[in-house]
This record gives C-alpha cells, structure tokens and sequence, in this order.
C-alpha cells in the first residue's frame, strides 16, 4: 500500500518456526527493499467433547412412584369403602 505495508494469508503444512523473507527490486521511483521476519505456528487445540445430558434425578422416580401408589391405595380403599356401604 502506499505506507509499504504488505500482508499475505497462508496456511502452513506443520507447525513450528517460520522465517519468511522479503525482498523489492525496487523500481525507478522507489529504492530496492527487503525484509525478514519470524512467526512460530502451534499446533490447533483439540476441539472440546460435547457436554453430555444429566440424567433425570432418581427424586423424580420416587416422586412419581409414590404418587401413583398413593392415587391406587386411595381408589382401592375408596372401591371397598363403596362396596362395604353397598352391602349394608
């Protein structure tokens, strides 16, 4: 550009240290140029597992249980309750 800044996107084959070199003829209006500079490419991070689900907790399975079994023992008692009135 007009400041001399240059960039450049790559992606290189491994990791580890890269040199890379620089180097204008240059022209009839501008002087020749050159330029070095090193950057050290690491490894990508292995990507994170996926959060696994939390099971249902096992009160929920006593809840339901147990609210079942009392709505059963409540018609059953209920069911002979009634019969026993019948047989009056």
């Amino acid at each position: 550009d007009v400041n001399g800044f240059y960039s450049a996107t790559f992606t290189p084959p491994v990791p580890g240290k890269y040199t890379v070199y620089v180097t204008f003829a240059g022209t009839e209006s501008y002087w020749p140029s050159t330029a070095v500079t090193a950057i050290n490419v690491e490894s990508a991070p292995e990507p994170t597992a996926a959060p696994t689900p939390t099971p249902a907790p096992m009160t929920d399975t006593y809840v339901l249980g147990i609210g079942a079994g009392s709505i059963i023992a409540i018609i059953a008692i209920g069911i002979v309750i009634i019969l026993m009135l019948r047989k009056r």
